[in-house]
């Protein structure tokens, strides 16, 4: 799947729709007919009752069937097409599911170990509720359209035998609601749906990162600020659902109109042809009571630029998850290998402002050069925003202002996950998988060998760890690093970080919980795996060592 288009919704089960649509259209015509038909009879058995010449003649017995087989067709291909539209949407999810699964599994390894960032929640989110929004095209649009269309259809050829004067205006009142209607919403629609979902999409990032960072807004007292972000977002939202119902409402309005056109074109003429005893009076009823009954299958088409707006969003969001090609993004990384291989590996910061906005949290302006070989000591009291600047420099926060490079090459020329592969990250919350110790590693280097997991492991002091695991390294780990503590937990992401081997390697309080000496020792294990890169380790603790080549202090601005 290169990439998603809305045929691809109807094509991968038409079957399922097409059966769907047929039930669909044998319960709205059913439900129509109905009303019609009902009409006719109520109408003939009055003028039956008012002739009494007329009235042993009639014939009670067969309209009254009828009338109970519309009704029963009605109930049942109801039923039936809610049952067979559940079961093709639920077959639609499936593929969309699976394919967008499989795509996103040949993604590069380094960006599958930041599961656990805010990015990745909205990643998940994608998957989850844009999918989900991708039914209302065929569910919610193709098929009341179509039903729409086919009804309107029938109806016309009854006007065009029984009441042919009114035919020219009915044609065209159908055609202003089926097709001029819709197309004058579908732009108004796809730009309100498409602003509503990445609103939606931005209220939970920005949720999810403010309660990352809940230590340091309220640490400075910028919680207020960071509550009236989320107000205004909400405020936006709720704008812009009430501009979507007024555009239901103005088309609901119009399409009241236009249904009132109709009565008056139905009538104006059926009267004239029924003084002149050409058309009976039930018929015009019955065709009075069909429009009647199209008015209510119309009305779904009120909010079709709606359904239409919202697939085409969940679309295109859709879509950036699987754009990239494993192909475009094993040139990608190629074009950087020679980047960085054309001169001395370089990273640097100019004006950098990081947090949510200037005039809210967290907007200190940093400028940084470094080289291969540095070793920095990123420092500053707890809360300062040390995580916040680390994440903004691994890619997994934007930025405000200023630019980060790599080898004079910007942050946003990179694909995010070729980014991923040269700036390697340790949040202060790790994650790993209920997978067994070799798989968990492997994730980051899939060839690696048993000897270089245990080389790895050995380097950040858990040698002794895997020596008391029952199974050694085909041990299944607990879920959320359940049987490991807080330092081991820590020890093992940083190993699986260290086995991709990135360039530039930003840790975040890698020492916490580590006594001196395990701390020497691991320090020692850092300088000689990077020794050829840039080390970037954020610690609130005073670290006085002959290693660090720089000292990064973030302070109150």
């Amino acid at each position: 799947m290169k990439s998603l288009k809305l045929r691809h919704l109807l094509v991968w089960q038409w079957r399922g729709w097409s059966l769907s649509g047929l039930l669909g259209l044998l319960t709205v015509a059913a439900t129509v007919l109905l009303l019609a038909y009902s009409g006719w009879f109520i109408s003939a058995a009055a003028m039956a009752g008012v002739a009494a010449i007329q009235a042993g003649s009639f014939n009670y017995m067969r309209p009254g069937a009828v009338i109970r087989f519309l009704a029963i067709t009605r109930t049942a291909g109801r039923y039936a097409e809610r049952l067979q539209s559940h079961h093709t949407v639920l077959s639609l999810l499936k593929n969309l599911r699976v394919n967008t699964f499989h795509r996103l599994s040949h993604q590069s390894i380094a960006d599958s170990l930041r599961f656990e960032q805010p990015d990745s929640a909205e990643t998940l989110q994608r998957l989850i509720s844009d999918i989900d929004l991708l039914d209302q095209f065929p569910l919610r649009a193709i098929a009341p359209w179509f039903w729409a269309i086919a009804l309107g259809g029938f109806f016309s050829l009854a006007i065009a035998y029984y009441l042919p004067s009114a035919l020219f205006s009915i044609v065209l009142l159908l055609l202003m609601r089926l097709i001029l209607l819709p197309l004058m919403m579908l732009p108004l629609g796809i730009h309100l749906a498409k602003q509503e979902v990445n609103c939606n999409g931005q209220r939970r990032q920005v949720t999810l990162i403010g309660l990352q960072l809940l230590t340091t807004l309220l640490t400075f007292g910028r919680w207020q600020d960071y509550a009236q972000t989320v107000a205004d977002n909400e405020q936006t939202i709720n704008r812009l659902q009430q501009r979507l119902q007024l555009s239901v409402l103005i088309a609901d309005s119009l399409a009241q109109l236009l249904l009132l056109v109709g009565i008056i074109c139905l009538a104006m003429p059926g009267t004239s042809m029924v003084l002149e005893q050409a058309l009976h009076p039930a018929i015009l009823v019955a065709l009075l009571l069909a429009w009647l009954g199209l008015s209510e299958v119309f009305q779904a088409l009120s909010s079709l630029h709606l359904a239409i707006g919202y697939s085409v969003a969940a679309k295109n969001r859709t879509n950036q998850l699987i754009a990239s090609s494993p192909s475009a993004k094993t040139e990608s990384a190629s074009k950087t290998v020679d980047i960085l291989s054309q001169a001395e590996l370089n990273f640097s910061i100019a004006d950098l402002c990081f947090g949510f906005k200037p005039q809210a949290i967290l907007t200190h302006q940093q400028n940084q050069t470094f080289k291969a070989g540095d070793v920095v000591l990123l420092s500053g009291p707890s809360g300062i925003g040390k995580s916040c600047l680390l994440q903004t420099l691994a890619g997994d926060i934007p930025k405000i202002a200023g630019s980060i490079a790599l080898n004079q090459q910007l942050q946003h020329q990179f694909n995010d996950n070729t980014w991923h592969q040269y700036v390697g990250y340790l949040p202060q919350c790790p994650f790993i998988f209920q997978l067994t110790i070799a798989a968990d590693l492997r994730l980051a280097k899939p060839k690696a060998s048993d000897t270089e997991l245990s080389e790895i492991l050995s380097l950040v002091g858990l040698q002794e760890w895997l020596a008391k695991q029952s199974h050694g390294l085909q041990t299944i780990l607990g879920e959320y690093g359940v049987g490991l503590s807080g330092g081991e937990l820590r020890r093992f992401t940083l190993a699986r970080l260290l086995l991709a081997k990135t360039p530039v390697l930003l840790l975040d309080e890698p020492f916490s919980g580590l006594d001196q000496a395990s701390t020497e020792q691991l320090l020692q294990g850092l300088l000689h795996w990077q020794r050829d890169g840039i080390l970037i380790i954020a610690s609130h603790q005073q670290l006085e060592h002959p290693a660090f080549t720089k000292r990064w202090h973030l302070g109150v601005q």
